[in-house]
């Protein structure tokens, strides 16, 4: 059922793990999550259940019954839990300590040496299990 969702969503940078999350517009709690993310600086597809027939389908499919609804990766989260979809993830944002441009870095690699493709400043950050 997930695989069948997951193979659905061809446009998923190969080595990030991809937030798709189920919302309705007038949801308080999906307008919470929408901003946490965003203020986060994770990428996340919205669909909504409400507007839009094939995200409905894909929501019935993965059964759910309640927004918002998060699909990480291969993992369902029901409800706003940002600690839970934080977990989930395989990398973290962090911005350029020079210009202030977010990046995606992997967790768990250690020390990583950055050149930001922005403004060229060389920093190093350590990317253990955030």
């Amino acid at each position: 059922m997930i695989d069948s969702i997951k193979d659905s969503i061809k446009d998923e940078v190969i080595t990030m793990t991809k937030i798709v999350a189920y919302t309705t517009q007038t949801c308080t709690y999906c307008k919470q999550a929408k901003e946490f993310l965003r203020d986060k600086g994770y990428t996340f597809e919205e669909r909504d259940v409400n507007t839009d027939p094939k995200a409905n389908s894909e929501f019935q499919t993965l059964k759910l019954t309640g927004v918002p609804a998060f699909l990480v990766g291969d993992q369902l989260v029901v409800g706003f839990d940002p600690q839970r979809i934080e977990a989930l993830l395989d990398y973290f944002v962090a911005p350029c300590p020079a210009c202030n441009t977010r990046y995606k870095f992997p967790k768990n690699k250690g020390k990583l040496r950055v050149t930001c493709k922005a403004c060229a400043h060389q920093y190093e950050l350590v990317s253990d299990n955030k």
